[in-house]
């Protein structure tokens, strides 16, 4: 019912263009590049029987991003300018940032998502989302603080509540999607997650701030006499409960961090799954048969293509240096075969992050997207013949234009 072309045709160029233009434009033109992937997989995507369409512009994301610009600048400017004139002020900068910026990306992240829905066609009808983004900013900022409070425990109960928010906000034409997600579909895989990488990670920090009373001295970490530019831990706290709580954190982090990175594909297609099977559009039902291991490959095989190209430049770079050492220039001068060195590897460097690029795409999003796709059939896909169009507005480039400037929207988003 749904499926995903797997020729992926064209998508190297899309990519290659994509990545080279906005490097020569300093990332201008990736609001264009944007766009171009979202043609591609949306025109590639056929849900019963009939192709998506993206008919959103570059131009639109370039523009509001602009204006996204010219809202935020002059906030960072007022803080700057109050901390700067109110010294006994600035301690409050960082936290009135902090919170500035969690609400405008909150608001930002729903109304980026109407842009998206108001720009898909699926057989000439339109996607739409409507309710309130800051209703949905309220909401999450209630989830984050309980979430807080026990320690990331309710977690799981807060991205069912906002994902039940999103998709029941979601209209395909005059029809509404309607969710039933629930924080106990998803608790089971984000328990595994928790204890196994995150609890004993977050009981560690806990340890180490109740055992220096909740106060970090400025002068933890001092510069290395010894190496300009690093930092060292200060020798005046050695055997104090800062050391020691220091070093437990420290060891904690190197083996648990590892472990919630590991589990994270595991969460997140169980999650993935969970959503998908809780989404209905009136009497047709979606049903997902996602597997773990299927958000696994991808990953596993660009992790191995990344140690090779790595393999690769290091063994370049270091012969590069034994002929600059063996035949150097002298007198610590720049001779002829440093510059030819030099113009080899600058390009293959270039060379090798567009390969990272490319393979990125190719492998991770690609494998992803048909992952989800592949895996996911509608029950009573009859009903969908009756969804009709509707006459509903498209949203403004504004809408996701202030969530690229605050970095919290994405290219492609795997599932809803």
């Amino acid at each position: 019912m749904i499926a995903f072309d797997r020729q992926t045709k064209g998508l190297t160029g899309i990519v290659v263009k994509g990545f080279l233009l906005s490097l020569i434009t300093f990332g201008i033109y990736r609001f264009w590049y944007i766009t171009n992937l979202r043609r591609y997989f949306w025109s590639r995507t056929v849900v019963a029987g009939s192709p998506g369409e993206y008919t959103g512009r570059g131009k639109e994301l370039f523009l509001g991003f602009l204006v996204a610009l010219a809202i935020l600048v002059p906030v960072y400017l007022v803080l700057f300018a109050i901390s700067f004139a109110v010294p006994s002020l600035a301690a409050l900068a960082g936290p009135i940032s902090f919170i500035f910026l969690f609400f405008l990306g909150q608001y930002a992240v729903y109304r980026g998502r109407r842009y998206r829905a108001s720009r898909t066609l699926w057989r000439g009808i339109r996607l739409s989302q409507d309710g309130s983004a800051i209703t949905y900013v309220g909401l999450a900022l209630g989830w984050w603080l309980l979430t807080i409070v026990t320690l990331g425990i309710a977690f799981p109960w807060m991205r069912a509540s906002l994902e039940r928010y999103r998709i029941n906000h979601t209209l395909i034409g005059e029809s509404r999607m309607a969710s039933t997600a629930t924080g106990g579909m998803i608790v089971k895989p984000w328990l595994l997650l928790y204890v196994v990488g995150l609890g004993p990670l977050l009981i560690s920090v806990l340890a180490f701030l109740i055992a220096n009373k909740f106060s970090i001295p400025s002068d933890m970490m001092i510069p290395d006499p010894h190496k300009p530019g690093q930092l060292i831990f200060n020798p005046v706290y050695a055997g104090t409960p800062l050391a020691r709580y220091g070093t437990v954190v420290g060891i904690v982090s190197a083996i648990f961090i590892p472990l919630a990175v590991l589990l994270f594909p595991y969460y997140r297609a169980r999650e993935t799954r969970a959503f998908m099977n809780a989404a209905a559009l009136g009497a047709s039902r979606l049903h997902s048969s996602l597997r773990a291991r299927q958000f696994y490959w991808p990953y596993i095989i660009y992790f191995l293509t990344l140690i090779g190209f790595f393999v690769v430049f290091a063994i370049v770079v270091g012969i590069a240096m034994v002929i600059v050492a063996s035949g150097g220039g002298d007198g610590g001068t720049f001779s002829g075969m440093h510059w030819l060195i030099l113009l080899l590897i600058v390009p293959l460097y270039l060379a090798m992050l567009l390969a990272f690029a490319v393979l990125a795409v190719r492998i991770i999003t690609v494998r992803l997207w048909r992952a989800v796709t592949d895996s996911t059939t509608f029950e009573n896909v009859e009903a969908l013949d009756a969804v009709l169009a509707s006459s509903r507005r498209t949203a403004s480039g504004l809408n996701e234009g202030l969530a690229d400037a605050l970095d919290v929207g994405g290219a492609i988003e795997i599932g809803f």
